[in-house]
């Protein structure tokens, strides 16, 4: 799937499901998030606002790539726990973003990013 084509799918999600406004994208320099179709997006929306970080800086992404660290290690966690075969990776990822999502963190008030997002 293209990133375009996903980000259009991510803004309409956001929208319906959750009645909220994307303000703001960041995105490393890619080639996936600096092209013609990315921008596309972005230009036909002014009140979208595309940022990103300055080439050749990782530690610029330190959010991102620690999110998908903690994402890779309970999903990790959870096969090895339930010893299941490789096959199962994505299901073990998407279960380990179900569970992240519900648990309550001290950043938060100790409210879900879920609790928070649904208000309930």
């Amino acid at each position: 799937m293209k990133s375009s084509n996903a980000s259009n799918i991510f803004h309409k999600l956001v929208k319906n499901q959750f009645n909220a406004k994307v303000w703001i994208i960041r995105t490393d320099n890619g080639k996936e998030y600096v092209n013609n179709d990315f921008w596309g997006i972005y230009t036909s929306n002014d009140e979208i606002i595309h940022q990103t970080t300055c080439p050749g800086t990782p530690p610029q992404n330190g959010v991102a790539e620690r999110k998908n660290r903690h994402l890779l290690e309970v999903a990790r966690s959870l096969m090895f726990q339930m010893n299941v075969s490789k096959y199962l990776w994505s299901e073990a990822v998407m279960t380990a973003v179900y569970l992240i999502n519900r648990m309550p963190s001290r950043i938060l008030g100790m409210k879900s990013p879920a609790e928070l997002m649904l208000g309930r």
